[in-house]
């Protein structure tokens, strides 16, 4: 798995690529404390070459996002895999936050 950070203005993307797993999970929960430590006020996630999320991280971007919104932050999926997007679809997450197919 890859996770790459990059900063405009206060937007702050945040690049999944591979697996998510419980194993790699703590990387993801790096990159969301350093988002959270920021100036951003929005996050934009892509997922498109994410192939799974497991349990793990979806809790670590749940945590993070009742953190960032109690900062008055936002967060939106940009573009993800069908793969994720069915995932956060069958758990509510797009009543959440809005999350965009490929």
């Amino acid at each position: 798995m890859n996770i790459e950070l990059t900063y405009e203005n206060r937007t702050a993307k945040l690049k999944i690529e591979g697996i998510l797993t419980s194993d790699n999970a703590f990387l993801l929960q790096e990159k969301l404390n350093e988002v959270i430590n920021s100036e951003a006020n929005y996050l934009e996630l892509d997922l498109l070459e994410c192939r799974n999320i497991s349990s793990t991280g979806i809790g670590k971007i749940l945590l993070f996002y009742k953190d960032f919104i109690a900062k008055g932050g936002e967060i939106e999926v940009v573009r993800s895999s069908h793969g994720v997007y069915e995932l956060f679809t069958m758990l509510k997450l797009n009543q959440l936050f809005t999350v965009n197919l490929g």
